[in-house]
């Protein structure tokens, strides 16, 4: 099955747009021509547990199970091809369809009525490469109705080095459904000089819930473009949860949640910056429906030489109800964090902010000393206590190392 014609003039014509892109407002500006678009040959895989013992490893940090328990479908991608994809009959319900977007492309030919309808294919040089190269990516259709009790799972694997992975997901969930995406990406330790740029579009149709939790551990060379969009019908909701827990070179995101009437979004983040890390990260929302309702949380640990700009904004022409929050901890004279939080609303909106930039005070460690703890217990109660935003459904092994990280972190920032 061949590529629709729709498609193929669309990619044409982003590869001709694509000199004359203008480049993303926030973050450092990479130079894509730089990097392969095909990496090494990897054949399929013929289940998780098939992978060697390190790879496994890597997997797990970001949220997957080899052992596919309390999972529904799981999808893998190393580079940009897809190596496994399997649906596990006995959690996936009837009425849910999970495969590679390339797949779907071929074969729904509605989805041209979803492609780039939410984030726009020329929002800057990103998109517009995305628009004209991107290969793989993961495609869920929940149907009208229908609730998938454990999550489907998606791995993004970079192996190949100065490489660029550009895969385009998509959440469709019809009316009154539910369904939990756990998506993880993740270089191999050996890959250096990688860059992964994504789009995710995320539909979410009257009295649906989607769940979308994002984790990132990159490699030190690592650079990241992330780009979301989620539509958000009414009395529909969105929950979206990301986690750094990685030193990178440069990662930028702005997921954006565009809300109609009685729609809800939350957004929670956690950032740990670290070594040299440049991060840009922060959420946005759109309140266009009367009784709507949002939260942008946003929680980093900030040590080393890294440098942390945490953005939020919510917009609202409609009785509503938001709040913002910007949160950052310096553990190490060297780092910097900055905070910009961002309201605008008409009369009836209800926004409020909190925004914060500061270091552990001395006298909340002299009172947990005094309770016999150590100096380095009593830093990491404070920075964990700090940078909890009660994420549900985390697995044993992610929370086990958010907890390695934060001990690791804070111990090099005393």
């Amino acid at each position: 099955m061949t590529f629709p014609d729709w498609y193929l003039k669309q990619r044409e014509k982003a590869r001709k747009e694509l000199k004359f892109a203008k480049p993303s407002k926030y973050g450092v500006d990479i130079p894509l021509q730089d990097y392969l678009r095909e990496g090494k040959e990897t054949g399929k895989v013929d289940g998780l547990k098939k992978l060697d013992k390190f790879t496994q490893e890597r997997l797990e940090i970001v949220g997957e199970r080899a052992d596919e328990q309390f999972r529904s479908a799981s999808y893998l991608q190393q580079d940009n091809l897809v190596t496994y994809l399997k649906i596990i009959k006995k959690a996936l319900p009837k009425g849910v369809v999970v495969m590679s977007t390339d797949e779907a492309i071929k074969e729904f030919s509605w989805l041209k009525d979803y492609y780039f309808k939410i984030i726009p294919p020329n929002l800057n040089k990103y998109t517009t490469f995305i628009n004209a190269y991107s290969k793989g990516g993961i495609f869920v259709w929940v149907k009208k109705g229908v609730s998938v009790e454990f999550p489907v799972q998606a791995c993004f694997y970079t192996k190949s080095s100065n490489y660029v992975q550009i895969p385009h997901n998509f959440i469709i969930a019809e009316p009154y459904s539910k369904i939990h995406l756990l998506s993880g990406c993740v270089p191999d330790k050996k890959c250096t000089n990688s860059v992964h740029i994504a789009a995710t579009e995320v539909h979410i149709k009257e009295g649906a819930e989607v769940s979308f939790t994002m984790l990132h551990n990159w490699n030190a060379d690592s650079q990241v473009r992330s780009n979301v969009g989620i539509k958000v019908e009414k009395g529909a909701t969105c929950i979206s949860n990301y986690l750094l827990s990685s030193e990178v070179k440069n990662l930028q995101m702005y997921p954006t949640a565009i809300l109609e009437r009685d729609a809800r979004a939350v957004f929670n983040t956690m950032l740990f910056c670290c070594g040299k890390s440049q991060v840009d990260a922060g959420s946005a929302i759109y309140f266009n429906g009367e009784g709507s309702r949002g939260e942008v949380k946003t929680r980093a640990l900030i040590l080393d030489n890294s440098r942390c700009f945490m953005r939020g904004n919510l917009s609202a022409n409609k009785k509503c109800f938001g709040h913002l929050e910007c949160r950052g901890l310096i553990l190490s004279k060297n780092a910097l964090g900055k905070a910009y939080p961002n309201l605008s609303g008409s009369q009836d909106a209800e926004l409020t902010h909190e925004a914060s930039m500061a270091k552990i005070k001395q006298e909340e460690l002299n009172y947990l000393m005094t309770r016999g703890f150590s100096k380095d217990e009593a830093v990491s109660l404070v920075a964990r206590g700090f940078i909890d935003l009660d994420i549900p459904g985390l697995p044993p092994a992610v929370n086990n190392y958010i907890k390695r990280v934060i001990e690791s972190t804070t111990k090099r920032g005393i």
